[in-house]
C-alpha cells in the first residue's frame, strides 16, 4: 500500500486571468507519523517512509518539467529524464518550495508518496 499525497501547486489568478504556480514552502518529513482516530484501529500510530518525490520544475503550469526522486536499496535516486544520479536524502530539502513569494522559477515537490512501515 503506497499513500500519495498531491499538493496543489496551481491556482487560476482572477487577476492574471491565468494559472499561476503555487511555489510556497512545504516540509514533507522523510520519516510521517500519521494517527488513526478510528478506535478499532489495528496500527492506531503508523509510521509511513517517503519513498518518492514528483517535482515540477519550471514557472508556470503550462511551461516547466518534471523529475522524480525515488528512494532504492536504502539510497535516493533523481530521475531528469535519460539522467539517473545519486543524491543524498540532505538534498530533498531542496524540493520543499520557496520561501518567499517572490514568483520565480522554481523546482517544487508535487506529488509525494509514502510507504507504510512494517
Amino acid at each position: 500500500m503506497i499513500l500519495a499525497l498531491h499538493l496543489k501547486r496551481f491556482k487560476y489568478m482572477d487577476q492574471l486571468h491565468r494559472y499561476a504556480k503555487l511555489s510556497y514552502r512545504v516540509v514533507f518529513p522523510l520519516e510521517l507519523c500519521l494517527f488513526n482516530t478510528s478506535g478499532d484501529a489495528t496500527n492506531p500510530d503508523r509510521m509511513y517512509d517517503l519513498v518518492a518525490v514528483v517535482v515540477h520544475c519550471g514557472s508556470g503550469p503550462n511551461r516547466g518539467h518534471y523529475i522524480a526522486i525515488v528512494k532504492s536499496h536504502d539510497f535516493w535516486l533523481l530521475f531528469d529524464d535519460d539522467i539517473a544520479e545519486k543524491i543524498d536524502a540532505r538534498a530533498i530539502e531542496e524540493f520543499y518550495g520557496l520561501t518567499s513569494d517572490i514568483s520565480k522559477n522554481s523546482e517544487s515537490g508535487y506529488i509525494i508518496f509514502y510507504q507504510p512501515r512494517d
